[in-house]
């Protein structure tokens, strides 16, 4: 159930090129019928029509979601102390393991409903929340609905999201707490060698895609 929600969170978090001048409730809108164009394609796992598929849905993310200052705010204290070459490959090794754990999931529930309850923003605009209610079928007939805060910043003319809350999770939490208790328990070295280690294995088939849990 949990794994659903998490995919079916995601998909809003892959949204359309952003036009100036969108709130971002009206992004996040317009997000939901993008994402349903791009994965309602079906495509046979290991085609090529997949790997274009997963390419599309990439430029997407790259556009909106701000994987840096997610990364950042995961690493939290950790970030500081690290090198401009380390920052970018902590960026890309986070990047690949969201995809990894949540492609299949969100290719699966592409049908869902999204509505959106309240945008609040800062004091000084530079951040605004929205709060949502998405909705879907499990393969079971089984409706599930999950409530989501999507967190964004404004980035020039441009909001991007850089968190977002399922029920009482958030992916910036959920990775902090994960990376934290590596590195103190070991190394930041030893963080990267292992998300090093779970992408291949995600790649050579050995572990499924929803098993990315650093250990």
């Amino acid at each position: 159930m949990r794994t659903f929600l998490i995919g079916l969170m995601t998909l809003w978090i892959l949204p359309q090129p952003l036009h100036a001048g969108q709130a971002p409730r009206q992004v996040i809108e317009a997000s939901a019928e993008s994402v349903k164009g791009v994965l309602r394609q079906k495509t046979a796992k290991g085609s090529k029509e997949e790997q274009e598929q997963k390419a599309r849905l990439q430029k997407v993310v790259d556009g909106f979601l701000d994987f840096t200052e997610l990364a950042k705010r995961a690493l939290g204290a950790h970030w500081e102390p690290r090198t401009a070459q380390e920052r970018t490959e902590f960026v890309r090794l986070l990047r690949d393991l969201i995809e990894a754990a949540y492609t299949n999931a969100i290719r699966q529930n592409v049908e869902f409903t999204l509505r959106i309850d309240e945008e609040q923003f800062s004091e000084d605009g530079s951040t605004a929340s929205v709060s949502a209610v998405a909705s879907a079928q499990t393969k079971k007939k089984k409706t599930v609905s999950e409530d989501l805060v999507f967190h964004l910043f404004l980035q020039g003319d441009r909001w991007m999201i850089y968190d977002v809350e399922f029920g009482d999770v958030s992916l910036v939490r959920h990775y902090r707490a994960e990376f934290n208790r590596k590195i103190k328990k070991e190394s930041y070295a030893a963080l990267v060698a292992a998300m090093k280690k779970k992408l291949d294995e995600v790649k050579a088939g050995k572990i499924s895609e929803k098993d990315t849990k650093i250990q």
